[in-house]
């Protein structure tokens, strides 16, 4: 039996066991990590005026013709199933901008929270947790990117005659940071590029 040969196929084997593994692990990636393409947009004929905020540690744009509007939106609870509220996550509203003749909303602000058990890296997958579980049977999607040196998680649903983008990250101190745009869902396709463009443009202070 002719040694060299055992030794080559050997070799073989090996490398294609490499590379079967490395297919698989890139493929793993691509389904958690979608293009952004599919996300944002990059027209900036569709924007209004740039926000800049130092507490919330990012700047972005609203839609073009989003109106800044006085918070009128109460904080909002997304609970843990239990009664005690140092275990539920709080949403409250920094800036409401509102476009009547469409009937669109947008609001941003930080999320929160007082349950000491829960580290500082687990926050942000709890939450989602919870979002996905709340919205399961509104028509829910669910899809993850990279842009701008952002990890984005959106959650596209349908409630009654409604849709919701929620756009979930941290910022560079790693508080959870919320946008949520609403609209007719019947004004969608023409309005669409401009959420697009709007989610385009946060950027982190």
């Amino acid at each position: 039996m002719n040694c060299n040969k055992i030794i080559l196929k050997s070799k073989n084997v090996f490398v294609l066991l490499f590379l079967s593994i490395l297919i698989i692990s890139c493929n793993k990636n691509k389904d958690e990590i979608e293009d952004y393409e599919d996300y944002v947009a990059s027209d900036n004929s569709k924007l209004g005026i740039e926000v800049d905020d130092q507490e919330l540690g990012i700047k972005f744009y609203p839609p073009k013709d989003w109106e800044l509007r006085q918070t009128s939106i109460s904080k909002k609870i997304e609970s843990r199933g239990v009664k005690n509220n140092n275990e539920n996550f709080i949403y409250e509203p920094t800036y409401v901008f509102f476009n009547s003749s469409v009937g669109g909303l947008l609001s941003v602000g930080k999320i929160t929270t007082s349950d000491s058990t829960l580290s500082r890296s687990a926050k942000l997958n709890y939450y989602k947790g919870l979002l996905s579980q709340k919205y399961k049977d509104n028509n829910l999607m669910v899809a993850k990117f990279i842009y701008s040196k952002i990890y984005f998680t959106q959650f596209h649903l349908q409630k009654e005659n409604l849709t919701s983008f929620k756009i979930v990250f941290e910022n560079s101190v790693n508080s959870i940071i919320q946008f949520d745009y609403t609209l007719p869902s019947n004004e969608i396709d023409n309005n669409i590029l401009s959420v697009k463009a709007s989610i385009g443009s946060i950027r982190l202070k």
